[in-house]
Parts: C-alpha cells; structure tokens; sequence
C-alpha cells in the first residue's frame, strides 16, 4: 500500500501522479458520456422531433447529431485540464481551440436555424421556390463576422479600435463600390419581391428575352435571335419590367374587313362565323365581335378574345387555326375580304 501510495504521490511537473490519474478519469468519463448521449438521447429525441410539425426541433437535432468525434475529444479535455497545473501557454492555446470550436458550432447551427425560418417566411409568398443562395451567403458573412469578433475579444484582442477601424474601412469601400453594392442590393431586393424567374420572358425597355441567370451583379436574358443580354440589377429595380411568363391568360384584339357591296344578311353572319371560328378553338374564351364601323375601304369588324395560356406559340397556332377558318366560311357564304381599294372618276370636258 505504500508502494502504491508512493507511486500515487509521485511529481510530474506540477502535479501529482493521482492528480493526473483523475485527471485521465475525467476526460474518459466526460467523453464517454457525450458520446453515450448521442447515441441514445439525441437519437431518440431525433425520431420524436419527426413526429412534430414545427421544423426547428429537426434542424437543432441533427444539427447535435452531426458532431464530429474530435470535437467530443477536445471538450473533454479542456474540462480534465482543469484539475491539474498546466504550462499557462498550453492552457492559453486550449482556451482559444475551445472557443473557436464552441463558436463555431453555436454559429454553424444559427446559420442553419436562421436558414430555415427565412425559407419557411420566404415559400409562403413563393411555395415553389427556395430560399436564394445570396441570402444564404449574407447571413453566413454576418455570424461569422460576430463570432470572429467574439473569438478575438476573448483571446484578449482589442476589437474596438479593429471595429473602428473596419468602419473606416468599410466607408471607403463602400464609396469606390457605389456601383457593385447598388446591384448588390438590388440583387436582394430581386430575390425577396421576385419580380420574375429563370424561364421567365420579360422586357425591360427595349431589351426582351428569357430569363438564364439572376446573379449577384447582373441578370442574364437570351434574346428571340439567340445573343445574351447583360443587365445590371440596378437597373432592373428602377427600369418598368414586363413579365409574360406570370400573364394568366392574353388578350387578343383584331380587325376584319368586308366590302362596301356585302348585304346587311351578310354582314350579320359573317359576325356569327368570326364567333363560331374563335370559340371552336381550345384554350379560347371569346368576349365579343362587333361591325364596329366604315371604314375607308372596308366595313370593319373589331373582334376581342383571350388566350388562356401564356404560350407564344400555342397563341400563334390558335390565331392561324382562326384565320384559315374565317376565310374559308367567308369563300364558303361569298363574303369577300375587302383590301385597300381607291375608284377614280374621270370627268371629260367637252371642247369647243
């Protein structure tokens, strides 16, 4: 027994074997036991919060989960340091890893809860969509700026004249960026109010084209012709933007034309043919036709109907598939399309 006591008594430096005998029993103990609660706690809470419908108990449990072993290693032992006599500078160094890693950490599922509420905000005004990565990067770029300052207050830094200095700083980057941090936080604005999407066909003054990137700085459009137009985001929040792609269905207005010599029976059933020809159409809903008025060389009928599609092209095919089938009732009931015409009477004087 004395042997033994000997033994436990006996000096490493600053402490005694027994000392860092307990020392070893700590960490143990301290890691064993996290990794146990992972195991068993956390996973059970983890199926549980499954059950629920609120999303932020999923997100801080597997968040816990997905801790990593050396994190674990690391917190127990920072805790069996503290029964024993370290070098100041090993502590120092501990001291500083630990907090890096808890704020880390603490930041890391921050990031992650902040994420999930914006999402969850930002779908119940666009269900179809997600959260725009740059929203992901601002929120990043702001914790990791705080825990940087944090981690440096603590390892004895001096940040009020690093934050006065970042002030300074950041004024006279702000001045010469003017311009990129105008499309920056026009980008923002681009993804909160989404004005349009990528697929979208738009235009914006005299440049029109579909939607391929909505970046940090630009928008990038691919012209009917096939040339990609560069827009800045600036522009795009101040310029009057046109969005055919969230048009619910077209408005259609056209003119036909009879001639001068065409009966009053006639012109009565030509309105019933235009009627017949628009509303056999699919995705149509005719609004009216009217013989609205004479014309220079024609009777003139104003008729009106929508397209229930956005589609150019569909719209097109209904427009031609109308046409071919007015002029062929017309040719059918001998009513004649009227073109410009101009009669010229001639009137001779008799010479004497």
């Amino acid at each position: 027994m004395e042997q033994i006591q000997q033994i436990l008594e006996f000096q490493l430096g600053n402490n005694s074997v027994a000392e860092l005998c307990i020392a070893l029993g700590v960490f143990l103990s301290v890691f064993i036991a996290m990794k146990m609660m992972r195991k068993h706690v956390i996973e059970r809470v983890l199926k549980l919060s499954r059950r629920t419908n609120t999303k932020i108990d999923d997100v801080v449990t597997g968040f816990l989960k997905g801790i990593k072993t050396p994190v674990y290693l690391l917190i127990a032992f920072f805790v069996a340091l503290q029964g024993i006599e370290v070098p100041e500078s090993l502590n120092l160094i501990v001291h500083i890893a630990i907090l890096v890693v808890v704020v880390s950490q603490v930041t890391t599922l921050l990031e992650e809860v902040f994420v999930m509420m914006l999402g969850a905000q930002f779908r119940k005004t666009n269900p179809a969509s997600e959260l725009p990565g740059i929203f992901r990067i601002g929120i990043r770029l702001l914790l990791w700026s705080v825990g940087g300052l944090l981690i440096l207050s603590n390892a004895g830094v001096d940040i009020t004249s690093l934050i006065a200095g970042l002030g300074i700083g950041g004024l006279a980057v702000s001045l010469a960026l003017q311009g990129i941090l105008s499309d920056l936080f026009a980008s923002f604005s681009l993804a909160v109010d989404k004005p349009f999407e990528i697929g979208d066909f738009i235009i914006v003054g005299e440049h029109k084209g579909t939607v391929r990137h909505i970046g940090m700085k630009t928008t990038r459009l691919t012209a009917l012709e096939g040339e990609e137009i560069v827009i800045s985001n600036a522009e795009l929040t101040s310029a009057r933007v046109q969005n055919y792609k969230k048009m619910k269905k077209r408005r259609i207005t056209m003119t036909i034309g009879v001639t001068y010599d065409t009966t009053p029976e006639k012109i009565a059933l030509a309105n019933t043919i235009i009627k017949e020809a628009i509303s056999s159409q699919d995705s149509v809903e005719f609004d009216r036709s009217h013989f609205k008025t004479f014309g220079n060389s024609a009777l003139l009928y104003e008729i009106v109907f929508y397209m229930l599609t956005s589609d150019y092209a569909v719209y097109m095919d209904v427009q031609q598939a109308i046409n071919i089938e007015i002029h062929k009732r017309f040719v059918e009931e001998g009513i004649e399309m009227a073109f410009p015409t101009q009669t010229l009477y001639v009137k001779k004087d008799s010479l004497h």
